[in-house]
């Protein structure tokens, strides 16, 4: 009897090992799909982006052989985004960003199932590079938002059905990862999905958003090699007058930003006169309205307000925006107009854009200061003043720019900002976007229900 405990002992062992080994396999299999994501959002996002340069150089060839191609140019690639976008890829309208934090809220398994599909994403870079290549002003930071979140969520699908919070995670892991991918500032990505996402945040995503990040910011990396959005900028505050910067740039990126998210806000519930019947009967029509404004717009500014607003912000950060007096205001308008035309397209580096051109403004206003750090202020404030979003504003500059010395007057002018956006606007851009996207989706969710109601 007792020359079998040994053995009975060994056997026990044995299987407490392989019971282990088989855990531990079952876990790593759960993971590659996470992986596997990851690694397509940075694929993804450095090919969403090298795609927002080809279609922006691609516009401006046309441009220069005459600056009145705009006037056929960007009517009717807008009208043709619109077209494709209701006739072929519905689940791709709007920013990405609302879809994806009203995707967060309990009980959204049906706009899970519309907007986070690889159809979806296919569709996002599809109509935002045609809204970029007609010289719109919209940015890919935002779609990739959507598109990271579809993939994520698309790839990890059964796991989302059966549990409500891996849903959430995946969601959260896949936004945070595009917008790291896209502008290669992986701290801004967690921050961002933390900061504006944050209502539905889980602590045990957490771990599931760093891997996403880490590893989409890798891919990234090794196809691109390590660069900065904005390129590197060297300037630090070193005088005691420097510091005035700060309660200017903050106050006044506040105010614009604040009163920017307000029209923002007011042009999304509900055009002006008789243009909110006309886009609801005339889509394409009403489209290729914004896109011939867009081009007055553009031929006025000279070319400059067309486009992202990227390089014109390189310039005006690298001293050489001289001529972009008037980019501020122009490129803010060419933004709102962009945004009405109900295209797909982002407002991340459009609104860095009108933040620089802001900064060049009150550069002028201070010229015993360095114009760049001053820019640099003015990014941030018109960035955290419209989101109001101080962490993410304050990071995303400074990932962008390689200013790791500023972040104390970044921050410092992020958080002014965002609290004089509050006495402008009641609520941050991205909350009353989602406020005004969720009932939308409650009626076409109906209409998407009818047909199978009927059968």
């Amino acid at each position: 009897m007792q020359d079998h405990l040994p053995s009975r002992s060994r056997r026990q062992r044995i299987n407490r090992r392989l019971r282990y080994l088989y855990l531990s396999a079952a876990q790593w299999r759960r993971q590659v799909p996470v992986w596997i994501a990851a690694i397509l959002i940075g694929l993804v996002a450095y090919v969403f982006a090298r795609g927002s340069h080809w279609s922006h150089d691609l516009f401006f060839k046309a441009y220069d052989a005459s600056p009145y191609w705009s006037l056929l140019i960007t009517p009717a690639g807008l009208a043709l985004a619109i077209w494709i976008m209701q006739r072929f890829f519905p689940s791709s309208a709007g920013g990405g960003i609302p879809q994806s934090i009203a995707a967060l809220e309990p009980g959204m398994h049906k706009l899970r199932e519309y907007c986070f599909t690889l159809k979806a994403a296919f569709g996002k870079v599809l109509l935002t590079l045609i809204g970029i290549s007609s010289g719109a002003t919209f940015g890919y930071e935002g779609p990739i938002v959507q598109v990271g979140a579809a993939i994520k969520y698309s790839l990890n699908r059964k796991a989302a059905q059966r549990h409500d919070g891996a849903a959430r995670s995946f969601i959260l892991a896949g936004g945070a990862a595009g917008v790291a991918a896209a502008f290669n500032a992986p701290l801004a990505g967690i921050v961002f999905a933390i900061e504006e996402m944050g209502r539905a945040f889980d602590m045990r995503a957490s771990s599931t958003i760093l891997l996403s990040v880490i590893v989409a910011g890798l891919t990234t990396f090794a196809i691109n090699g390590n660069y900065n959005y904005f390129g590197i900028v060297h300037v630090a505050m070193d005088s005691k007058q420097a510091w005035l910067a700060i309660p200017v740039c903050g106050v006044v990126g506040g105010l614009i930003g604040g009163l920017a998210c307000r029209v923002l806000l007011a042009l999304s519930s509900r055009l002006p006169g008789p243009l909110h019947g006309w886009r609801i009967r005339y889509p394409v029509r009403f489209a290729a309205g914004c896109g011939l404004a867009l081009a007055v717009i553009g031929i006025i500014s000279h070319g400059s307000t067309f486009g992202t607003g990227y390089f014109r912000a390189r310039d005006i950060i690298e001293g050489h925006g001289a001529a972009l007096q008037d980019y501020g205001v122009l490129k803010l308008i060419s933004m709102f107009v962009s945004h009405i035309s109900a295209v797909p397209g982002g407002m991340f580096a459009p609104s860095l854009a009108v933040g620089a051109g802001f900064g060049l403004n009150m550069s002028q206003l201070m010229p015993f200061l360095p114009q760049t750090m001053v820019v640099l202020l003015g990014m941030v404030g018109f960035f955290a003043g419209m989101t109001r979003a101080p962490m993410t504003g304050f990071v995303i500059v400074m990932e962008m720019t390689d200013t790791s010395g500023m972040i104390i007057p970044l921050m410092a002018t992020a958080l002014v900002a965002a609290s004089v956006s509050r006495l402008v606007a009641r609520r941050a851009l991205y909350e009353g976007q989602v406020r005004l996207f969720l009932p939308q989706w409650q009626a076409k969710a109906g209409q998407i229900d009818q047909p199978a109601a009927r059968t």
